[in-house]
């Protein structure tokens, strides 16, 4: 069993980054079931009855959309991104926690221009009316909405290297399966 750590869904400090961290994982959470919905409607429709869902490939990619980007600040703030610790091996103990300060002033800065030329990418959606080819979903709101949630996902690897700076967040070695940060 898993004890939940009072603000783990947090984006960022404070009730509205509580709140943020729950909305999105609510979004997230009813996206996921129901991309798995229409997916199993869809091949049911072909394998059964030789007749899918009319653009379902177009509302899975949208869906793919928002679970990869509404999922993104959500894991950031959790430290639960994937890792790569090659390196780990070599950096003392002493200094892991200014390897994690650098590392999330490095994400955050990553993710805000990411999130900028996505700003950028849904500005020129939005004025071209971009859409898609069989159902006419308008590309400018998603890639607006994707442009808003990396910039959410930098502001928590941003409060990340905070809280370590702060020493809310404690560096702990996980090269060895030491366990994940607290």
């Amino acid at each position: 069993m898993r004890f939940r750590i009072p603000g783990e869904d947090a984006i960022f400090p404070g009730p509205i980054g509580r709140w943020a961290g729950w909305v999105l994982g609510t979004i997230v959470a009813a996206d996921l079931g129901a991309m798995m919905v229409l997916t199993f409607f869809d091949v049911s429709g072909r394998k059964l009855f030789t007749h899918p869902i009319y653009g379902a490939y177009e509302v899975t990619e949208f869906m793919m959309g928002v679970l990869i980007f509404g999922a993104l600040p959500l894991v950031t703030a959790r430290e639960g991104n994937v890792v790569i610790d090659i390196m780990d091996h070599f950096v003392p103990r002493t200094a892991m926690r200014g390897q994690r300060i650098v590392v999330g002033l490095i994400s955050a800065a990553v993710l805000a221009v990411i999130a900028w030329q996505l700003w950028i990418l849904s500005a020129s959606h939005m004025h071209t009316n971009e859409v898609t080819m069989t159902l006419h979903i308008p590309h400018g709101p998603f890639t607006r909405a994707f442009a808003v949630m990396a910039a959410l996902a930098s502001i928590a690897a941003f409060a990340v290297a905070l809280d370590y700076l702060r020493g809310a967040r404690v560096a702990r070695d996980t090269s060895h399966g030491g366990g994940t940060s607290a």
